[in-house]
């Protein structure tokens, strides 16, 4: 029974340190992932190096550590994910052809904007780096995810958030919701020089954890525009997934 315990304890910690790479922070020195873990850094260093060997962590050039291509290979196993992948990714290739702005398919980790899938041609590189992972009240791909996510009155913020402020919160979240896709603002007082627009992929159950994202330049790329775009390739990822949710060995034995 000892072995049993130990072997349960073992597996854990090491899901107490894959653990840490979410939410946002792609990666992490020994130090950082001590103080999430409260493990000791013998163990934590003993434990790293068991799983870079399986390819589950890997050793940046920094110091530091960072998911290892092996659970991504295993999480794109995952039936609903290789679905959503195979649906997906044939619109984004197409938008991006159609378009030459950068396009991704993104999610939501904890309370920051996480990328599943882009189509990086050479000039869109330098873009994603800029982009990093903001906070999902930040960026128009993140109010489409809280504008489907089922919890309209929690805002992403350092501080909780004055009545008068929640109403100006659930207002914007419906607006996004009526017009189907979120971009970023307009008008002369904003001047970042990238607009982003994204709307929403529905599942076979009408949930949404995902949504299609467009970029483009200030000034050449009006943000509805980029919206319509969006809502569009959304549209049509989220019908193949119907179809394809439709097209199982199980349905078909109903139908």
């Amino acid at each position: 029974m000892s072995e049993i315990n130990g072997k349960r304890g073992v597996l854990a910690r090491a899901f107490d340190i894959l653990g840490c790479f979410t939410g946002g922070v792609p990666e992490r020195s020994v130090a950082d992932i001590c103080a999430v873990t409260d493990l000791p850094p013998a163990t934590v260093h003993r434990m790293l190096a068991t799983l870079s060997e399986h390819g589950a962590i890997e050793r940046t050039g920094r110091g530091r550590y960072r998911l290892g291509p092996r659970l991504w290979r295993l999480g794109h196993g995952v039936p609903d994910i290789r679905l959503l992948r195979d649906c997906a990714r044939p619109a984004l290739v197409d938008l991006h052809a159609s378009t030459r702005l950068p396009v991704a398919l993104a999610t939501r980790e904890g309370d920051r904007l996480h990328i599943i899938d882009k189509i990086a041609g050479r000039n869109t590189v330098r873009v994603w780096e800029q982009l990093g992972a903001p906070v999902l009240d930040e960026h128009p791909a993140g109010l489409v995810l809280l504008a489907w996510g089922g919890d309209p009155d929690r805002r992403p913020a350092s501080r909780p958030l004055r009545s008068e402020e929640q109403f100006a919160w659930r207002q914007k979240l419906a607006q996004v919701r009526q017009l189907g896709f979120a971009h970023s603002p307009t008008g002369a007082q904003h001047t970042s020089p990238l607009v982003w627009a994204a709307a929403p992929v529905f599942a076979e159950d009408q949930s949404v954890s995902t949504c299609v994202m467009i970029g483009g330049r200030r000034g050449q790329h009006p943000p509805v525009s980029l919206g319509r775009l969006a809502r569009t390739t959304a549209r049509d990822i989220s019908a193949g997934l119907r179809s394809g949710a439709d097209d199982t060995p199980l349905s078909r034995t109903h139908a």
